[in-house]
């Protein structure tokens, strides 16, 4: 198959990072089956499920149009500012001891923050709409 525009390499990436995420997940999963295995499964399900999705649709689907990549455009931007800001604050409340954080903990936090402000923003304003 060759790869003749963005929606075969997305494809293609999906397809391999999410079969690598499915063994590698079930691999470490007959050593020790706990939670972050069972996710790692879930999430290459996910992502073959996704790449699948996008193999079996039409091109013309594909491409969004200005006021969708404006709008997410507007909300990555909002976002990083977000991530920022809370990045900020969690160092700041670690530094002054309010809290006792470690690093894999406050970093989990923010990409949770960040991931949940890009989708709450992206529907904003997709309902709102952009000046």
């Amino acid at each position: 198959m060759k790869i003749r525009n963005h929606k075969d390499a997305f494809v293609i990436g999906g397809l391999l990072a999410g079969t690598v995420m499915v063994f590698g997940g079930i691999i470490n999963c007959l050593h020790n089956c706990d939670f972050k295995h069972c996710f790692l499964i879930w999430v290459g399900l996910i992502m073959l499920g996704s790449a699948l999705y996008a193999m079996r649709r039409p091109e013309t689907e594909v491409l969004p149009d200005e006021r969708t990549e404006k709008n997410n455009l507007k909300a990555g931007y909002a976002a990083f500012w977000i991530i920022v800001l809370s990045g900020g604050l969690l160092s700041l409340a670690d530094e002054r001891g309010l809290c006792d954080l470690e690093v894999r903990g406050a970093l989990s936090v923010t990409i949770l923050i960040g991931v949940f402000s890009f989708v709450i923003l992206g529907w904003y304003y997709n309902r709102m709409g952009c000046e």
